[in-house]
């Protein structure tokens, strides 16, 4: 399996790309993530990110007044460039999906994103929540994955269809059925604080989705 890029490897990459950032408030997002990804927001304090960061604890309020502004600093970039990046990497993989079965489909999509999420939990776990209660995050975020779902799933899909392998339904429900199943139990194991509980249902999720795409 192809080895996907970690979300802080990539948030570093993009972080050390803009020169706009000044140096102390780079090291201060990436403590912030860091410290969000093991404790939890609620749980990680300025003085916490400012000893990780090795700056004082005013210079972390003298740019952020509040911990929520810090944040919102930080999921900006993620929502704006790291995801988009990540989402590109991985649409390039999608593309050497070609003249699979809906089986083999299904199977390699679920499994590369239980890989991802496996490497990412806990980061992935901070963007999770927020998404749950900022509704401007999750369109962003949609409106960044759609575009590159349609270039690169939607061929194969049409694919598959037209060899009698896959559902008349539209293509955008099939992604729709693929991505809430895949969604509905992340946001459970989310919950219940354990991946695990994820990772042992792809099987079944793969068999689910396999037998409700097949064609009639």
């Amino acid at each position: 399996m192809v080895k996907n890029t970690d979300i802080r490897t990539a948030f570093e990459q993009v972080m050390a790309e803009d020169h706009e950032i000044p140096a102390k408030q780079k090291q201060v997002l990436a403590a912030s993530l860091a410290l969000f990804a093991e404790q939890g927001f609620a749980n990680t304090t300025t003085k916490q990110i400012a000893d990780r960061a090795g700056v004082a604890e005013g210079t972390v309020y003298r740019r952020y007044k509040t911990k929520d502004e810090l944040l919102a600093a930080l999921l900006k970039p993620m929502v704006t460039t790291v995801l988009p990046r990540l989402m590109g990497e991985f649409a390039q993989q999608v593309a050497t999906m070609q003249d699979l079965t809906r089986h083999q489909l299904l199977a390699a999509l679920i499994k590369n994103r239980a890989a991802f999420l496996a490497e990412n939990w806990q980061v992935g776990k901070v963007l999770i929540n927020e998404m749950l209660i900022q509704a401007d995050l999750r369109q962003a975020v949609i409106q960044n994955a759609g575009p590159i779902i349609q270039k690169t799933l939607y061929p194969i899909l049409d694919q598959l269809r037209a060899q009698h392998e896959l559902t008349a339904l539209p293509n955008d429900m099939v992604c729709q059925f693929i991505i809430g199943t895949m969604l509905t139990n992340v946001m459970r194991a989310n919950l219940q604080g354990d991946f695990a509980l994820f990772d042992q249902r792809i099987p079944y999720l793969i068999e689910f989705l396999d037998q409700g795409l097949a064609p009639k």
